[in-house]
């Protein structure tokens, strides 16, 4: 009877003067493995093509995440690589504490100078993603029992990018299929996805982990397990006639999962020796230190970002679960990660967060209003408008001679895509008495002088005429009996936030309305009067 499967080896190691290897341990090595070339093997090429991919896609559209990385990978990339002998590798490997065999051969090998040569800046990078990660990896990993050394595998599976996708649509830093996602009870939808929930998808990593564990009791087999499925493991192990060892049944797994282990032992190898190859972490642009607030009714990422002063790429990386960048306002609540020094502002000023610039960052198709790329909406009947709900003012704007579409926009503060967008433009021609819809902040029509600034409350409706421009404002406030020189008395009207009220009266905050007025929260009533302080200058 022919016997098929790896016949192994076993190489006596004897080397006089290691301190952490002990002279005549043995170190398996399958024969098999080592007569074969890594650096033409479509496994290796396949992952290599792999990181290169995810490397790039750190600076795409879903997850924009910048790096303080020019110093660092000037030094990674200028740095001399020296060769590194097997001798060392594997001293180094016995010397890492782990309770899943760190095997050494020539499979190994590649994906060792892979990292340390070829991929340093990759490696890097995922350095400086570790120092974020890795704690809350370790935890979980500790409170269901596992081997901390498995937080090293979401390195192969994604490069620590938690909206990773492969091309077989395994998506986040785990990999996890959308049946698999459901099967354990994460949530996916349009708006949600925790596949890409760095905490989420690691609690059920761990579980699936563990699982695979109680199937086959050895480390490297649930490794390899959990790239290719328990299905085709229980294959392998058939087709080799019963064994149980990875490297036995190596050439009976999946062409894509044979270099799954290999290369879990070089990133476990790298992430302990990183400095021995000269390494500087590159360090994300995100906070290490953040914290979770819930939230029960419809937000937009840029609402947050906005008001709280939190670059929204950084609110992106922290909460990449939210597809489109929008918390829904069905199945909630939701909660919401923000750098640890913001959750105060955000639970002191929720409702003015909430209300501002609705009607820009949570438009909705409807049949009144068509929605647009720049979230905001062309009416079908035009009304010039005041828009208090979001501090902006609807103008219509009469073509003249000389117009063009990047003098109007400047003009009003406002993209030349937005103009488009609003007015159903395809292309950039304009025609002498043309109207254009314009959405313009307050703060840009007033610099340009097209509306008046509310300067102190009046009685009566003022309107303000252009030859380009057409507004009606209505009054801001009742002005009761009293003097009125040094504070304006501010109406609330629907839709008012503190924000969006301060915006209106320049060098005044939202924090000085709230202690003019003795306000111990940022709730506002319609009708209710605010003293507003008048600046001046």
């Amino acid at each position: 009877m022919e016997i098929r499967g790896i016949f192994r080896n076993t190489l006596t190691v004897i080397i006089l003067g290691w301190s952490t290897l002990a002279i005549g341990q043995q170190i398996t090595i399958p024969s098999k493995l080592d007569s074969v070339n890594p650096a033409k093997d479509p496994v290796y090429l396949q992952y290599v093509q792999r990181l290169d991919s995810l490397y790039f896609a750190w600076q795409g559209n879903r997850l924009p995440i910048r790096f303080y990385q020019d110093t660092a990978l000037a030094f990674v990339k200028n740095y001399s690589i020296p060769d590194t002998p097997d001798s060392v590798f594997i001293k180094r490997l016995a010397g890492i504490p782990s309770a899943i065999e760190l095997t050494y051969n020539k499979q190994v090998r590649s994906y060792l100078d892979l990292y340390t040569k070829s991929r340093r800046k990759q490696v890097s990078i995922m350095l400086g993603l570790s120092d974020y990660y890795f704690p809350m990896i370790e935890a979980k990993l500790d409170s269901y029992g596992l081997p901390l050394e498995l937080k090293y595998l979401p390195i192969i599976e994604s490069a620590l990018n938690p909206v990773a996708k492969s091309k077989a649509g395994a998506q986040g830093m785990w990999q996890f299929m959308l049946g698999t996602a459901k099967l354990y009870k994460l949530n996916v939808n349009s708006f949600i996805d925790e596949r890409l929930d760095p905490e989420r998808s690691t609690e059920v990593a761990c579980r699936y982990l563990k699982e695979l564990y109680g199937m086959f009791g050895d480390w490297h087999m649930v490794i390899a397990a959990y790239n290719c499925g328990p299905g085709n493991m229980k294959k392998a192990i058939q087709r080799a006639g019963g064994k149980r060892n990875y490297w036995d049944v190596f050439y009976y797994l999946p062409v894509e999962t044979r270099g799954f282990v290999p290369a879990f032992i070089a990133a476990t190898y790298i992430m302990n020796y990183s400095q021995d190859h000269g390494f500087i972490a590159v360090k994300p642009i995100m906070p290490i230190h953040s914290d979770t607030v819930l939230v029960r009714h419809e937000l937009h990422l840029g609402q947050v970002s906005e008001v709280l002063g939190v670059d929204l790429a950084i609110l992106q990386m922290l909460n990449p679960k939210y597809r489109r960048k929008i918390l829904p306002a069905a199945g909630g609540p939701y909660d919401l990660r923000l750098p640890e020094e913001k959750i105060s502002s955000f639970i002191t000023y929720q409702d003015s967060i909430q209300s501002f610039k609705q009607g820009v960052y949570l438009a909705k198709n409807n049949m009144d209003k068509e929605p647009t790329r720049a979230g905001k909406s062309k009416t079908k009947t035009k009304v010039a408008e005041d828009s208090p709900a979001n501090g902006e003012t609807s103008i219509t704007y009469i073509v003249k001679s000389g117009d063009n579409l990047g003098a109007i926009s400047a003009k009003y503060k406002v993209t030349v895509n937005e103009l488009k967008d609003w007015n159903g433009l395809k292309g950039t021609n304009l025609r002498i008495g043309q109207s254009l819809t314009v959405y313009a902040p307050k703060s840009s029509t007033d610099a340009t002088g097209s509306t008046k600034a509310v300067a102190i409350a009046a009685n009566e409706p003022k309107q303000v005429k252009e030859t380009s421009t057409q507004i009606v404002e209505q009054p801001s406030a009742k002005t009761p009996a009293g003097p009125s020189d040094q504070f304006v008395l501010y109406t609330v009207r629907k839709g008012d936030n503190l924000w969006n009220i301060a915006q209106r009266y320049p060098g005044t905050s939202h924090e000085d309305i709230m202690k003019l007025n003795q306000m111990t929260g940022s709730k506002l009533q319609t009708g209710q009067i605010l003293k507003i302080k008048r600046k001046e200058g």
